[in-house]
């Protein structure tokens, strides 16, 4: 009976400590608005908190938080006070940046919609070089080769520009003087308008390069 009761004791103890213990989470929260406020303009995350010289050691409400130094990108040393004491401490924070997921698999060629993506805030350094940051760089844009749902979408993911399918049938063009001889060919690999592809002439089977200036259209560059 007495063992029991010392560990309820016990209990107790550990309960009223904690509910009377400083809440880091609390400091870390006015430190995130003041960063949001007046540093970066942008939403972070605080990874870390150190206090400088000593802590708070009973719970308490900070108030006039002040960022005193930027000590590196994603460092700033504050103070505080609590009741009639100042703290000064160091905070580790960490910028979140906006990414698009794939909400489904994508095949090469599928033309992305917004229902095709979501959005998450994910901290810079998780964040994969390459990763699309705007919407509006993926919405209408073509799959260049498929991917899985849940994968964070990049720019080697999507087109450039508008493609056009290796087979597809074309014009070709050719300016010689103020003559343009003009006949039909097809590609023969994948390409995107403005850039340089290979054709073949249908009429005499030869292969040529040119200026892919529309979806049907290549221009011989002589």
């Amino acid at each position: 009976m007495r063992i029991v009761m010392l560990k309820i004791l016990l209990l107790i103890s550990i309960i009223a400590s904690n509910l009377y213990a400083f809440d880091e989470n609390l400091i870390k929260f006015y430190i995130k608005e003041e960063i949001e406020k007046s540093l970066i303009k942008k939403e972070v995350i605080i990874k870390e908190v150190k206090f400088i010289g000593f802590s708070p050691t009973e719970s308490c409400i900070p108030q006039g938080l002040k960022i005193r130094e930027i000590k590196r990108p994603s460092s700033i040393e504050f103070t505080f006070h609590c009741g009639n004491t100042q703290y000064r401490a160091i905070a580790n924070y960490e910028i979140l940046l906006t990414v698009y997921v794939s909400q489904r698999n994508l095949k090469r060629g599928d033309v992305i919609t917004q229902e095709d993506i979501i959005e998450i805030k994910k901290p810079a350094s998780r964040v994969p070089s390459g990763a699309i940051l705007n919407r509006e760089e993926l919405i209408g844009r073509v799959i260049k080769r498929s991917i899985c749902q849940g994968l964070i979408l990049k720019e080697d993911h999507i087109y450039s520009g508008i493609p056009v399918k290796k087979g597809s049938l074309v014009n070709i063009f050719i300016n010689v003087g103020k003559v343009t001889i003009m006949t039909e060919g097809v590609l023969k690999s994948d390409g995107i308008l403005g850039q340089i592809v290979k054709a073949q002439c249908l009429q005499t089977g030869k292969e040529i390069a040119g200026e892919l200036i529309d979806i049907n259209k290549v221009r011989v560059l002589l």
